[in-house]
């Protein structure tokens, strides 16, 4: 006759499944609002990348025309990536909105026609809004002695790598 010998399974209880489930809960509540952030940090960041991108097309079309800046943004973009390097040549590829995914054909239609101007709306909205959060753009003043590169934020606001102030950049 053989003993058998009676085991007891035990597993978790409800009370202590609840307590990880809580616990998971809090931690989720903690890192999400960190990891949105982080998310918006790297999309301003890549606004100011465009805002680069801008500023060095507008740069190099003022090299081809005797140091004077382009009278719209459609002037300076054979400068920009994959465009054709010259006045008048192939339009490049225009900076992608990070925010929304889309190009940005023709951002910002401003006509801020001075330094003094431009300096003047520095962190203020644009007064011609554009629409749309995270584009990206080129205003120029001074009958093209000097320039403005301009980006929003995902509040549309204007954003440079200074403070949130936008970034007024001239050959004077």
């Amino acid at each position: 006759m053989s003993i058998l010998k009676s085991r007891k399974i035990r597993g978790f209880t409800l009370i202590e499944l609840l307590v990880v489930v809580v616990i998971i809960g809090i931690l989720a509540a903690i890192a999400l609002p960190n990891f949105i952030g982080a998310q918006n940090k790297a999309k301003l960041a890549s606004v100011r990348g465009n805002m680069h991108t801008i500023q060095l097309a507008s740069e190099s079309y003022a090299t081809d025309s005797g140091g004077a800046y382009g009278p719209a943004q459609v002037d300076i973009r054979p400068y920009l990536p994959q465009g054709g390097n010259s006045i008048g040549g192939a339009a490049g590829k225009a900076p992608t909105n990070p925010f929304t995914g889309v190009q940005d054909e023709n951002p910002y239609a401003e006509t801020l026609t001075t330094s003094a101007l431009i300096y003047a709306a520095r962190g203020a909205v644009p007064a011609a809004s554009p629409g749309t959060k995270g584009q990206s753009g080129y205003i120029q003043a001074d009958g093209g002695n000097s320039y403005a590169v301009t980006g929003a934020d995902d509040n549309a606001k204007r954003v440079s790598g200074t403070g949130g102030k936008q970034l007024v950049l001239s050959n004077q």
